[in-house]
């Protein structure tokens, strides 16, 4: 932004007022920069947080994430509602790293079952994830809780966000989608460590297979080249390789293609494909997550 306003400053005169000028435009870039600096305050104080005008119960319990075997978890935090006499409302909060760890829990730990109502024992429980948070109610199996009384509980927090999948996912490629086959990647990628969260979608055409991914936000250098060590690096031919572009083979006559774009996204491509075909949509993938603003 500096930069920008010297190359584009105009020739004021000069009279006793540009000294003043100088000054409030020097004060409100220092006001601006300081605001882009700071981080939104998501500081919650649960007690103020009702549920239907109902204040929580004094036990609220706020547990340090990394007690639990639960990655990228940074609080867990349980509240009481009494709603009535023999009925109490349990809420258990999960707050993550981001929302991509949060979404990555939700659909892969088999805890969680949507808006459909688990029944365990002689309690019902529901969950609604938003954002980076998961929340479960847990209630009396005989009362019955309307879904949008819980949800409006839901908005009342920092940041709420609708719990269907990031919008990140709309980078990728349309055409050809398999429905169904969406998926978080945060543990392994394509068979290795993972050290950087992607979002994966599988595609088919006829007889023709394949997946295409990207990294949930921008990745490292050192950690795209530590996650690149861990393949199988292949040299095909038939095809101009570029030196900034990993060439895989995933197993069983899958190969692949990955890099990191200029920015710091990463994109990957692999399939039961040829090298020429791969490539080609190895250039559509790259070119979408490229021109993508998120």
């Amino acid at each position: 932004m500096l930069n920008f306003i010297r190359m584009n400053r105009f020739p004021f005169k000069k009279h006793k007022t540009t000294a003043l000028f100088r000054s409030l435009l020097g004060a409100a870039l220092c006001v601006s920069l300081f605001a882009c600096e700071q981080k939104v305050d998501e500081t919650v104080d649960y007690t103020l947080m009702c549920y239907n005008d109902i204040w929580p119960m004094d036990e609220i319990h706020i547990n340090d994430g990394s007690n639990y075997d639960i990655k990228a978890l940074e609080k867990k935090i349980d509240l009481r509602y009494p709603m009535m006499l023999g009925d109490t409302l349990d809420v258990t909060i999960l707050e993550f790293k981001s929302d991509v760890y949060a979404l990555d829990y939700y659909i892969n730990s088999g805890r969680f079952q949507g808006i459909v109502p688990i029944l365990r024992g002689a309690f019902l429980e529901q969950s609604i994830r938003s954002g980076a948070r998961i929340f479960v109610f847990k209630h009396d199996s005989f009362r019955r809780y309307e879904r949008s009384d819980l949800e409006s509980y839901v908005r009342r927090y920092p940041n709420p966000r609708h719990g269907g999948f990031p919008q990140e996912f709309l980078s990728l490629p349309f055409e050809h989608r398999e429905p169904g086959h969406t998926s978080i990647q945060t543990k392994y990628f394509i068979g290795v460590k993972a050290y950087f969260p992607v979002l994966a979608q599988s595609y088919r055409d006829a007889d023709l297979q394949w997946n295409v991914a990207r990294s949930w936000d921008l990745v490292d250098e050192n950690d795209f080249i530590a996650w690149g060590r861990q393949l199988n690096i292949v040299h095909p031919k038939g095809i101009y390789r570029e030196a900034s572009t990993l060439y895989f083979d995933a197993g069983e006559g899958v190969n692949g293609m990955a890099t990191r774009l200029p920015g710091g996204r990463v994109v990957a491509v692999w399939g039961y494909l040829d090298w020429t075909d791969l490539e080609r949509k190895f250039f559509t993938a790259s070119d979408r997550v490229y021109g993508a603003r998120y």
